[in-house]
């Protein structure tokens, strides 16, 4: 996903998938400086609601329902 597209999954609050793992949501986009740049990364709840992943973005893909 692209930087747009994390960000609309996050507000919808949408299922996404990550190595073919199907999360609830993207909880939140995390931004660290790295070397004077932004680096985005994104924290996907699991659908039990009992644990969160940090990933990279390019890694997710949205699900269609």
């Amino acid at each position: 996903m692209d930087f747009q597209q994390l960000n609309e999954a996050l507000m919808n609050g949408q299922p996404v998938e990550h190595n073919g793992i199907v999360y609830k949501c993207v909880s939140a986009i995390i931004k660290r400086n790295k070397n004077g740049k932004p680096v985005y990364t994104a924290e996907l709840t699991d659908r039990n609601n009992n644990s969160v992943s940090i990933v990279e973005p390019a890694k997710i893909k949205e699900v269609v329902l």
